[in-house]
């Protein structure tokens, strides 16, 4: 079914999504840490999108890279591990006479188990949302998020979704919205460490 991807809107501001500095220091730990413990999975999402017009014909494309490394999703994880979310908006090939892309991610999920140590890179995270604005012929770099599991979320379940990204596109003097061309979903769920068998190892698998 044919959707019309040209709709008006109101317009972003141009640095809605700003890069943000260098990251700042991860608080110093009171206590000694306890070894790294994950069972990593090999999950992946990397979604697609594009663009339209009412005829049905494609106006540019592009892709969401995302991994995580070690990567917790389609496996398992400790408390008090840690994991690193890389992030990058691309897109492959631009509708005529776009002037940005704001993409964003919704990580309400994975920061419902887990604290953000750190993020580096373009992008910037507000409440759980990291979002990052794309300006043609420029290339977004990766952004890099650093998590550390929460004490007390086993047995939780953290999911990440092709409905939790979204994308706005600043058109000459409208907003143009975007399709995705694949659905999908990967998770990690919490684990205690003696359930994944560690003792004073670290990464499993």
């Amino acid at each position: 079914m044919l959707v019309t991807a040209m709709l008006l809107g109101t317009s972003l501001p141009a640095n809605a999504a700003a890069a943000q500095g260098p990251p700042a220091a991860a608080a110093q730990a009171t206590a000694v840490r306890e070894p790294e413990c994950i069972w990593p999975g090999n999950a992946w999402l990397n979604p697609q999108f594009y663009w339209r017009n009412v005829i049905g014909a494609r106006l540019g494309e592009g892709v969401i890279h995302e991994s995580s490394s070690p990567n917790p999703f389609g496996g398992w994880i400790a408390p008090g591990s840690t994991f690193a979310f890389r992030w990058r908006p691309e897109t492959t090939r631009n509708p005529i006479g776009a002037q940005y892309h704001v993409h964003r991610v919704n990580l309400a999920s994975v920061m419902a188990v887990a604290d953000v140590e750190w993020v580096a890179g373009p992008g910037t995270l507000t409440g759980t949302t990291l979002s990052a604005q794309e300006t043609p012929p420029q290339k977004l770099g990766d952004t890099v998020v650093k998590f550390r599991i929460r004490p007390g979320t086993e047995g939780r379940t953290a999911t990440l979704s092709s409905a939790d990204h979204s994308l706005t596109t600043r058109w000459l003097f409208a907003n143009i919205n975007n399709l995705w061309e694949n659905f999908g979903s990967i998770s990690f769920t919490v684990a205690s460490r003696a359930s994944l068998g560690c003792g004073s190892s670290s990464v499993l698998g």
